[in-house]
């Protein structure tokens, strides 16, 4: 559905025009509600005073104004709801990997999912787009247009760099967005996580992690002959001998295991996830991720 390469105006705005109408009605039909109460505000925000009645709490007193006007009075407080929400979305070579789809489609459309729910609770919304470097950040905003063009950018944008560094990114980010925000990193990072980082940023913000993968990765197709396979961020080559039972269950082993240590990390250090594949129902894995966080 989507490309970064030599796209009109006229196929973006159609792209973008697409993808509002198909993730408007999943937002509106399975998340309407769920999101709102998955995510916790700032804190409390000074509302208003009011005439004290019996059955209020004392300790809401407004010493001040009921002096003032010689009869009690209490301050009332409401949940402050509006959220900072950021999309800090991978756009690194190996996205452009995937079988029935490219992780980096993906990524487009979790993203949108994402915005879309946040605009439906009136939330303020950025993106910071990176590689191994920061190729692009839009502030925080509210409101349809604004929306509408994060994901304009998401389509169309097309990184300088192939390779990926989280590391330098959330350093980044932490240095420009001092106020706590839900944080959505959405990568496919074959490296290891940066603890240091994920620290800080966890201590600043409500962070989760939803990580990117293709079925291939993890479960090779029974082909005959060889199979080439690419390392996109470092133009390196493999050639697997697609007949030879040993080869394949090397290949899988050590595949499985790089999964498995960047699970342990996330377990291991408390940081959110949610799962994403290529040809999974992406939709049902952030329901799922939703109704857990209201529980």
């Amino acid at each position: 559905m989507f490309g970064n390469g030599n796209i009109t105006t006229k196929e973006l705005l159609k792209s973008v025009r697409q993808i509002e109408i198909k993730t408007s009605r999943i937002v509106n039909s399975y998340f309407s509600g769920r999101y709102h109460s998955a995510f916790k505000g700032h804190g409390i925000e000074f509302d208003e005073v009011r005439k004290y009645t019996i059955g209020d709490d004392v300790r809401a007193m407004d010493w001040k104004v009921s002096a003032r006007y010689n009869e009690p009075f209490i301050k009332r407080f409401r949940e402050e709801r509006e959220l900072n929400v950021i999309i800090l979305a991978d756009f690194s070579a190996s996205t452009d990997f995937g079988f029935t789809k490219t992780k980096h489609n993906l990524i487009i459309e979790v993203a949108a999912l994402l915005l879309f729910s946040a605009l439906k609770n009136n939330d303020k919304v950025g993106l910071l787009i990176f590689t191994d470097r920061v190729e692009k950040f839009i502030p925080l905003n509210k409101g349809r247009n604004h929306v509408l063009r994060i994901i304009r950018e998401l389509i169309e944008f097309e990184p300088k760099n192939i390779k990926t560094n989280i590391a330098d990114t959330l350093e980044y980010f932490n240095r420009i967005q001092s106020r706590g925000s839900v944080t959505f990193l959405i990568t496919d990072i074959c490296s290891e996580f940066p603890k240091k980082e994920i620290d800080i940023t966890k201590k600043r913000h409500d962070f989760i992690v939803c990580l990117v993968n293709d079925m291939l990765e993890y479960q090779l197709p029974n082909l005959g002959g060889t199979l080439i396979m690419s390392d996109l961020e470092n133009d390196d080559f493999v050639y697997f001998d697609m007949r030879n039972k040993r080869v394949k269950d090397k290949y899988l082993t050590e595949q499985n295991k790089i999964m498995e240590d960047k699970l342990n990390f996330l377990k291991k250090n408390s940081i959110e996830k949610i799962l994403l594949d290529t040809s999974s129902d992406y939709v049902n894995e952030i329901m799922k991720f939703f109704i857990n966080r209201i529980r």
